[in-house]
């Protein structure tokens, strides 16, 4: 056969633990999705696409980037539609880099990025969240910048950690990497909860993009939605590299539909960050488990025993993430009130 490229030969896939989840009834806390259904005028349009006998036929987007571009607060030659941001993530990473490549990820982080980076046979520097507080590494990113990386991801509110980097900082970071000539992507997958973003960023810095996505705010994780905004320059570029018909036209219906709807999705993102996430913050205070602060829709935890903790609550029915890059912790995804209720009387078989 003919001969795969050896770094891609090197790797190993991305495969999270995703199979068999929804078959077997389980509170799912462990992919940061919504816990309830999407909006009803989501699966109203999904139903009416499916019956509008255009199922066979290739994707017309219409006004979908001036819609989004209305929702995000800029320019619609600024937004670029991706099949989730994974898509956005891996757009990016190939637009910038080239084989040998060096791409700065502050660590841990989201999988993809990684993934994307080895595809391109980068190398990949991983200045380390540290302390007790797993705080970003500020003074080494700068010092990074100085190495001539291609590209610079900013996870912000970082995933796994649920910290995130204040926005004076990512302005220091953006005006060294111009000047250096670095690229850089910031991952803003949880930004309607955190309310944190660089987008008043993008007129300044042509070497910023950033990548949203549609998944855990709205519930459209199933169909893939997300986008990336930047100058309107680097989008068209970005063009080259996606497909044509990448977004398909369940996604685009659906982001049509939940952007028509935002309500929906904040009174959900509502009671997530200002009642569930504060009583289980308080559950942990209360029983010395110790957790990182996070402006995101998850907690990281390190109890005594995550072995134990992990296999009691999938014998309770529900399913949190163990994080091998930070030994000995959990993220548990804050879901309403009732989901934390229930994770909380489940939590307590373990203490």
């Amino acid at each position: 056969m003919a001969k795969v490229r050896d770094n891609i030969q090197k790797m190993t896939p991305y495969n999270p633990p995703l199979e068999g989840r929804a078959s077997h009834g389980y509170l799912m806390l462990d992919f940061n999705e919504m816990t309830t259904e999407t909006s009803p005028r989501v699966k109203q349009a999904l139903h009416e696409f499916v019956d509008s006998k255009r199922v066979q036929m290739y994707p017309e987007y219409g006004n979908l980037n001036e819609v989004i571009a209305e929702y995000a607060g800029c320019k619609s030659e600024e937004i670029l539609v991706t099949n989730g941001s994974d898509q956005g993530i891996d757009v990016v990473m190939r637009a910038f880099v080239e084989k040998g490549d060096r791409v700065v990820i502050p660590s841990p982080s989201f999988a993809m990025e990684y993934q994307s980076a080895l595809v391109q046979g980068a190398e990949i520097i991983k200045p380390e969240y540290k302390g007790s507080d797993l705080a970003f590494p500020l003074d080494e990113v700068l010092e990074l910048l100085d190495s001539s990386p291609k590209l610079l991801v900013l996870c912000n509110p970082n995933n796994p950690t649920g910290g995130d980097i204040a926005m004076e900082d990512v302005r220091r970071i953006l005006e060294k990497a111009k000047e250096k000539g670095v690229a850089v992507l910031h991952d803003e997958a949880y930004f309607e909860f955190s309310g944190i973003t660089a987008i008043d960023f993008v007129k300044d810095f042509d070497n910023l993009c950033i990548t949203r996505t549609l998944s855990k705010q709205f519930g459209l994780a199933s169909v893939r939605a997300g986008y990336v905004i930047s100058q309107a320059q680097n989008i068209q570029e970005l063009m080259k590299i996606r497909g044509p018909y990448d977004v398909n036209m369940f996604a685009a219906t659906a982001i049509r539909a939940a952007l028509l709807d935002v309500e929906y999705s904040r009174s959900y993102i509502q009671e997530v960050m200002r009642q569930a996430k504060p009583m289980l913050e308080e559950f942990f205070q209360k029983h010395n488990i110790p957790f990182y602060k996070s402006t995101a829709n998850f907690l990281l935890i390190r109890p005594d025993n995550p072995e134990k903790v992990l296999r009691i609550l999938q014998e309770q029915g529900i399913l949190v993430r163990p994080r091998r890059d930070v030994p000995g912790t959990l993220r548990v995804s804050v879901g309403t009130i009732k989901n934390v209720e229930r994770f909380m009387t489940a939590y307590s078989k373990a203490l």
